[in-house]
């Protein structure tokens, strides 16, 4: 299956809107190269190319690519949706034909090691992005409203979806800087174990059902919601800047 998907990025171009915004994804894989091994970073240099600044630019690689909607359907690899109650993550209830961000990152991480030359270039940029986008709660969080992206809530005096608003606002108030905020994420002290993608995604899931909804549909966010939203924004980054340099560690 995902073969398919690997060929069609070799021949086509499509526009991903839902992700991590460019500093969250570029903060995050600031941070993990920071906690890569000197071997796993000369494997990955052989395939990205030389230094820091390759490996973060290919963090947004995912979200730069030209639309193209006839491939749409690609859009199902940075996300999960799981029912409200459940507690964990079923393969063939919530990733039907292997199309979702749990069974992409499994799929990429085998082409990163062992395919072509392009495989690997194509698998490598798409794991240092889902990575990153497994740990925003809303990637895996409801179908009925695809995530959060159909719930507004109001903030600043403006209406956001609350996607957009873990996206990006709440990276924002976290750090502006993607170099102060990388730092600052390598020395954050947080509980966090390597464990599984399956695992990312029912921990994004919880963080989703027991606290992102507590903002009112088409209410003002309020002060105590970010304040505690801050709190949980810095340990997501965290956990996924080093659960992406372990990740790739292992790899190698």
């Amino acid at each position: 299956m995902m073969k398919i998907f690997l060929s069609v990025f070799l021949i086509c171009i499509s526009q991903f809107v839902f992700a991590f915004g460019d500093l969250g994804h570029k903060m995050v894989a600031k941070a993990a190269w920071q906690q890569l091994t000197p071997y796993a970073k000369q494997n990955i240099e052989r395939i990205l190319g030389v230094g820091e600044s390759a490996f973060v630019e290919a963090s947004v690689w995912a979200d730069e690519i030209k639309s193209n909607e006839d491939f749409n359907y690609l859009k199902s690899l940075h996300y999960v949706n799981m029912p409200k109650a459940a507690k964990q993550y079923d393969a063939k209830r919530d990733c039907k034909k292997d199309r979702c961000v749990v069974a992409a990152i499994h799929e990429f991480s085998g082409y990163a090691k062992r395919g072509s030359d392009k495989e690997k270039v194509l698998a490598l940029k798409m794991l240092i992005h889902l990575i990153a986008d497994v740990h925003q709660p809303l990637h895996a969080g409801l179908y009925e409203d695809r995530g959060g992206n159909w719930y507004e809530v109001k903030y600043q005096d403006q209406s956001v979806s609350l996607h957009k608003l873990w996206d990006q606002q709440m990276v924002e108030r976290f750090d502006e800087s993607l170099d102060s905020g990388a730092h600052k994420l390598v020395l954050n002290e947080v509980p966090v174990s390597l464990d599984s993608p399956k695992s990312w995604a029912e921990e994004s899931h919880g963080i989703t059902v027991d606290f992102v909804y507590q903002a009112r549909e088409n209410y003002a966010v309020t002060d105590e919601y970010l304040e505690q939203a801050d709190k949980i924004m810095a340990t997501q980054l965290s956990r996924g800047a080093w659960r992406l340099a372990m990740w790739l560690n292992q790899l190698w």
